[in-house]
């Protein structure tokens, strides 16, 4: 998707506490309209942020984390993010909102290129966030240039996580899926979701690349892209068994035994182990998800700056 960059100022909040009480309600109602109805599949847990409120915001600035303001030459309020210095470690970026009519002209990439510059000024050596799978998140960090680096499961939802990252004036990473591609161990299961002719198929792979699997999953099942990636890590042979079972009680089955392929009526918006596979086990680690309409094998959208973008767990 193409973008147009509106001019916007970006700078962190003033320190002293007329700063605070100024700007902490408009920032935390930015927020939750940024947050509101972002996800891009329905059924998830709502965000963190649409929950956001003036005393949360007062209490991050208390704690020491920087909001950093995007401002119109009217002085509007058009975005807004949060930075939590951790010393030697680096710097951690959250709560990256953008007003909901202002979606699609560069701004977060306007607000993470100051926070970058600001870094680099400073010697920090790192900048990282962490986004929610299910919510398609961390595809758009990776077109702003972060580098996936870890992936985990949040604790306090059925959902799941990935870090990303990026050394401040470093090459970025653009194009790249979001993916940390270390291999899977050998017996341990993955969930490849792909989509094809208005159905979502389901394909169960083991040991290898999480670049691999997707390729060998489409090559297997026949179809162009795959839309997701589920793993499993240390289940081995029982856990490959046992995810087979559970999928097969949900599906259609094609193919045999060792080699089926799973066939979901409707598409990726109505398959509730798509849209958080922790529910259909606990084991289970959402690595990849992808935008509606998109799959791995299509050429990279142009970089985009998405209004409701949403880096804190939530």
């Amino acid at each position: 998707m193409s973008e147009t960059t509106t001019a916007v100022d970006v700078a962190p909040l003033p320190p002293g506490r007329a700063a605070a009480a100024r700007w902490a309600g408009p920032v935390a109602g930015l927020t939750r309209a940024a947050y509101a109805m972002s996800d891009p599949y329905p059924g998830l847990p709502v965000p963190d942020g649409a929950r956001e409120t003036e005393p949360a915001v007062l209490r991050d600035i208390e704690r020491g984390t920087r909001v950093w303001l995007a401002t119109g030459p009217d002085d509007r309020l058009a975005g807004a993010l949060r930075v939590t210095d951790h010393g030697a470690a680096g710097w951690e970026v959250h709560r990256v909102s953008v007003a909901p009519v202002r979606q699609g002209e560069g701004i977060a990439r306007a607000m993470l290129a100051a926070v970058e510059e600001a870094a680099l000024a400073r010697g920090v050596p790192r900048l990282w966030l962490d986004a929610v799978v299910e919510r398609c998140l961390p595809g758009i960090y990776g077109r702003l240039g972060f580098r996936a680096v870890r992936h985990w499961s949040a604790g306090d939802k059925p959902l799941s996580e990935t870090t990303l990252e990026r050394v401040p004036g470093a090459p970025p990473h653009t194009g790249e899926l979001p993916l940390v591609d270390d291999p899977l161990g050998p017996s341990d299961p993955a969930i490849v979701w792909l989509p094809a002719d208005g159905r979502l198929l389901a394909a169960v792979e083991t040991g290898g690349r999480p670049s691999e699997l997707l390729d060998r999953a489409c090559d297997r099942a026949g179809v162009p892209g795959a839309a997701g990636l589920d793993v499993w890590p240390g289940a081995g042979a029982d856990g490959r068994a046992r995810l087979t079972a559970l999928l097969a009680g949900l599906a259609g089955v094609h193919g045999r035994p060792g080699h089926e392929i799973f066939v979901f009526p409707g598409g990726r918006e109505s398959v509730a182990a798509h849209l958080m596979p922790r529910t259909l086990h606990p084991g289970l680690r959402a690595v990849l998800r992808l935008a509606p309409g998109r799959t791995h094998r299509q050429v990279p959208a142009a970089p985009s700056a998405h209004g409701t973008v949403g880096a804190s767990p939530s």
